[in-house]
């Protein structure tokens, strides 16, 4: 990622709009930013920071914060920030949550939310920006995806923020494992471990599926064991077999009852046959005397079907004569009411014939009543109209008063709100300069707490640091009389063997040293000489004390540098504060009175903003009030005209219609009521005249009726006689007394039927039932009934003992086949678990060591981290031991410190002072400086050199220089140059002068009281 421009507007110390145009710089340029404390130097990283991530460099201030308090309200903060990827250029503008002046015209503050969106330049196409995303959790995601590392691993390998360059270099393994996997894409690595981990899980969890199914077989079928139930089915089997012998007699004894009981059901049959016979015999003798009263009925039955057709014909005759003799009698009383009807409708008809003058007075009053409708319509008109223009002039006059009202309200709310601005604006006006005061102030506060922690640290440094000289000197003097102990007794040693050798030698013998055969001078002991146990106890004390001596100069050494950097930090916030430093409790009191100031005033500005919004509204409303009276004193005058108008057309036409007529509903009825009068007179004449014509032909044809009627009674009555005298003789000729004999004999041809059925099924059946008995007792001859209830026992018992049997045996079958599947479905689980086992023992193993279950807690991808860590840290102490004279390497400690943590990517340096290793967390603040970038210049190298890695063309420093002494920085600046040659780019935050001299292009802010501003210098 290479920047390429960066606009900042109201963020942090800016309160304009500032641009910085990295094009402007050489694309391998080292670069210093520089400029006064507190003038926004910070603030730049800060804003690359929160363009790509929404965090600030630091992460120690939210977006909200960087708000510029020289920013007027109207002016948004914003980010904008270009930058070059694998070719493509970027474009992201991003904005927090803030307040800005409302946009139409009025004075309060609304509420922005934050925005966020990212384009791309399409260079090969239009040439134009193309947007991507445009929500702020997208563009943080698309951005995390483009340079393949969130904030936190950006502030750690691309911008080293101030205060905090030690981060990656102090981290622990795991969030150096996260940093190394963004870098180098070993996600796949990790995929496999985690594969593998699932792998073996599913291998696991398929095998306790598997423990659990044996389990539950095993529990349903009540074994302990597959053995147990094995047993259990081969018991089962022989029973069964016993079971089948058993079954097969008791068959054999079941056929012979059934048999038994057989012969016995037939035996009994035949015995109630013969009693049943003998029934049917007796009932149908007994029924001899009904079968002759039947003969009896169907003989007078059939005489009696002669006769029917002289008695039918006599029958209807009668019949016939009797109806006409009804119709006459009724048409007689018909002919006599017509009669009298038709004499009262000839009397009123006369009557309404004489009303003709009454009728035509009727329908004159009528027609003049008709005439006077149109005159009472006009009239009414008129009223509305009155009623409508007095309505008009009323609603107008109160109009007018409303108005007049309301004028003069606005009126005395306007002279309010003047007096109100006139008590607010002085108080409003000190809301910047207060503002001001609060930033200054705060900033004072926020040093001078740091500047009481940091002595506070100094002091209790200083007195372990005296303690830890003091401790280091005692060591010193332990380990110089070790020394001077251990010398002592190996010059005694020395000297007491050159007596040894004396004490051997003889005259004319050789020396075994010189090998001279005269010994003049042999050496004597003076001392007793020591022995080898005194020896190696002397030169193990000596040991002991150089350790301790090495242990007493590192904690020596790890305490100067702590007092050498809390000085550092001290004397840097000394030079932030004035001359005379002020109390902190002093200082955070007048933070607060400043704070309340600035409450009163923003309330006191927020009534002015108010009052005078209030005014402009009173003014428009005013001037409108105004236009709409005149307005209303027109309309009034107006109204006032038309109702004198409207009541003059109601008196004229008042005149031409009678009082009582006037109202709409009373000429209306009037006219109804004439009108209902002519048509009654009407209608009564004419229902008079059609009742006299009905009466007079209804009295025509009821005699007409009448005359007909008689003569057909007569003719019918003389065919009566005829019929009578025929049915007399009929009735003698068959053998009936008179007419009762022939209606008690006679029946209907159906009864006749079935009597004859009836007697003729009676001699068959009597027949039939004696041949039966005669069959039934032949059957029977010479035999005794048998025992059936014994027979039915006896076959009963066998039945049962055979359904035992079988039902015993499907039991024992069906226990069998289950218990049968059940083995059957455990040995499949024998054969599943192996195999099972079979794999685990691989995939179990693999998935352990590859997810750290090991020696050294490694996982596979960390193995894999491990090496490329390594890479990274030859190329880091390469620089580093450039950089602190051949002192220090970067180094992987490879042994397992806390087995409760991962481990694998610790790392140590290397002393080669000391000729040992140790953390790098006890480098000194100078030291761990050189470490960090060294590390970061390492990392740079190798993530680069990596195919597929991720691209790191620039590197951020900000502060850390002050901690080098001279010689350190110059290693350090050729570090930078070496990079800076390789084709990168590198921007450096610094207050020390020698960078200045050395660096010629940088970046410059200035601090103003109204903002920062920025420019870029050194470049043609």
């Amino acid at each position: 990622m290479k920047p390429c421009r960066l606009a900042l507007q109201a963020f942090g110390p800016f309160a304009g709009r500032e641009e910085i145009d990295f094009g402007a710089l050489p694309s391998d340029a080292l670069f210093l930013i520089h400029g006064p404390t507190g003038a926004g130097k910070t603030s730049l990283l800060d804003g690359i920071c929160y363009a790509l991530y929404g965090e600030t460099s630091g992460s120690e201030r939210s977006a909200r914060e960087m708000r510029s308090h020289h920013a007027p309200d109207s002016v948004l903060t914003e980010v904008e920030f270009e930058f070059e990827l694998a070719g493509t250029r970027y474009r992201i503008r991003r904005s927090p949550e803030q307040e800005r002046t409302a946009l139409r015209g009025k004075k309060e503050l609304v509420k922005t939310p934050a925005k966020a969106e990212l384009h791309v330049h399409d260079a090969a196409a239009t040439g134009d920006w193309t947007p991507l995303v445009s929500k702020t959790t997208e563009v943080t995601e698309r951005i995390v995806a483009l340079l393949g590392f969130e904030a936190d691993q950006f502030r750690q390998v691309i911008m080293l923020p101030q205060g905090q360059f030690r981060k990656l270099l102090t981290a622990d393994s795991r969030d150096r494992e996260k940093i190394l996997e963004a870098l180098f894409s070993t996600e796949t690595y990790k995929r496999l471990q985690e594969r593998l981990s699932g792998s073996a899980r599913q291998l696991e969890q398929q095998a306790e599926a598997a423990r659990t199914r044996r389990t539950t077989l095993l529990e349903q079928a009540g074994a302990q064991s597959g053995d147990e139930l094995a047993a259990r089915v081969s018991e089962s089997e022989t029973r069964l077999a016993e079971l089948a012998i058993q079954e097969k007699q008791s068959r054999s004894d079941d056929a012979a009852a059934s048999a038994a009981l057989a012969a016995g059901e037939a035996l009994t049959a035949q015995f109630k046959e013969v009693d049943l016979a003998q029934q049917a015999l007796e009932k149908l003798t007994a029924g001899a005397a009904l079968a002759d009263a039947q003969r009896r009925e169907l003989e007078d039955a059939t005489r009696a079907q002669n006769v029917i057709p002289a008695h039918a014909g006599f029958t209807e005759a009668r019949r016939h004569q009797q109806q006409l003799a009804e119709q006459t009698g009724t048409a007689k009383g018909s002919a006599e009411s017509a009669t009298a009807a038709l004499s009262v409708a000839e009397t009123v008809v006369t009557a309404e014939t004489a009303r003709a003058a009454e009728r035509d007075a009727a329908a004159r009053e009528h027609a003049r009543l008709e005439g006077l409708r149109e005159t009472v319509l006009g009239l009414k008109v008129a009223q509305r109209e009155l009623a409508a223009a007095d309505t008009s002039a009323r609603s107008a006059l109160q109009s007018l008063a409303g108005l007049q009202t309301q004028h003069d309200n606005l009126t005395t709310q306007r002279s309010a709100l003047q007096q109100a601005i006139e008590l607010h604006g002085p108080q409003a006006n000190r809301c910047d300069a207060l503002q001001v005061q609060i930033e200054q102030q705060t900033q004072r506060v926020a040093a001078l707490t740091r500047l009481a922690a940091a002595k506070a640290t100094l002091a209790t440094n200083q007195t372990e640091a005296g303690n830890r000289k003091r401790a280091f000197e005692a060591a010193q003097t332990a380990r110089q009389r070790a020394l001077e102990h251990k010398e002592a007794l190996e010059a005694r040693w020395r000297d007491g063997q050159a007596a040894v050798l004396a004490h051997h030698l003889a005259d004319g013998e050789p020396c075994p040293v010189c090998g001279g055969l005269e010994h003049p001078h042999p050496a004597a002991s003076g001392e007793a000489v020591p022995s080898e146990t005194e020896l190696r106890a002397a030169t193990a004390a000596l040991q002991k004390a150089e350790g301790a001596l090495d242990q007493a100069r590192s904690a020596h050494h790890e305490a100067a540098n702590r007092v050498a950097a809390d000085e550092s930090t001290v004397t840097t916030l000394l030079s932030g504060l004035p001359a005379e430093v002020p109390d902190a409790a002093a200082a955070r009191q007048a933070l607060q009175t400043l704070e309340r100031e600035l409450a009163a005033a923003r309330q006191a500005a927020t009534a002015l903003n108010l009052a005078r919004a209030g005014i402009e509204t009173c003014d428009r409303d005013l001037a409108a009030t105004t236009q709409a009276v005149e307005l209303a004193r027109g309309k009034s005058e107006e109204a006032g005209l038309a109702a004198a108008t409207a009541a003059s057309r109601v008196a004229e036409r008042s005149a031409q219609v009678p009082a009582d007529l006037r109202e709409d509903d009373a000429l209306e009825r009037t006219i109804r009521a004439a009108q209902v009068r002519s048509d009654q007179l009407l209608e009564q004449l004419k229902t008079a005249q059609d009742a006299h014509r009905q009466a007079h032909a209804a009295d025509a044809a009821a005699r007409a009726t009448l005359a007909t009627l008689s003569e057909s009674l007569a003719a019918a009555e003389r065919r009566s006689t005829e019929a009578r005298e025929t049915l007399i003789r009929s009735l003698n000729e068959h053998g009936f007394a008179g007419e009762d004999g022939f209606l008690q004999a006679r029946r209907s041809p159906d009864a006749i039927a079935a009597l004859r059925t009836s007697l003729q099924a009676h001699d068959e059946a009597l027949a039939a039932a004696k041949e039966r008995v005669a069959r039934a007792e032949g059957c029977v001859a010479e035999k005794t009934p048998p025992d059936l209830p014994a027979l039915k026992n006896v076959q009963s018992a066998t039945r049962e003992r055979v359904e035992a049997l079988v039902a015993q045996q499907n039991t024992l079958k069906e226990k069998i086949a289950h218990e049968r599947r059940t083995l059957d479905a455990l040995a499949g689980i024998r054969r599943e678990l192996g195999g099972i086992e079979d794999r685990y023992r691989v995939m179990g193993h693999l998935a352990a060591i590859a997810n750290g279950d090991n020696s050294r807690k490694l996982t596979f991808q960390r193995f894999v981290l491990a090496a490329l860590l390594d890479d990274v840290l030859r190329q880091a102490s390469l620089r580093l031991k450039a950089m602190s004279c051949g002192r220090y390497t970067l180094q992987r400690r490879t042994d397992v410190a806390d087995a409760r943590k991962a481990s694998g990517l610790d790392l140590e340096v290397f002393d080669d002072y000391t000729g040992r290793a140790r953390p790098a967390s006890t480098l000194s603040g100078g030291e761990g400086f050189m470490a960090s970038l060294s590390l970061a210049l390492g990392l740079s190298d190798v993530v680069q050199s990596y195919a597929g890695g991720i691209q790191l063309d620039t590197l951020f420093i900000d502060e850390g220089f002050g901690s080098l002494d001279p010689e350190s920085l110059d290693m350090a600046m050729k570090a930078l140059i070496d990079l800076q040659q390789k084709g990168r780019m590198v921007g450096i935050i610094s207050h020390v002068d020698e960078l200045k001299r050395q660096i010629d292009t940088g970046i410059e802010v200035s601090l103003g009281a109204a903002g920062s501003h920025v420019r870029i210098r050194g470049c043609a």
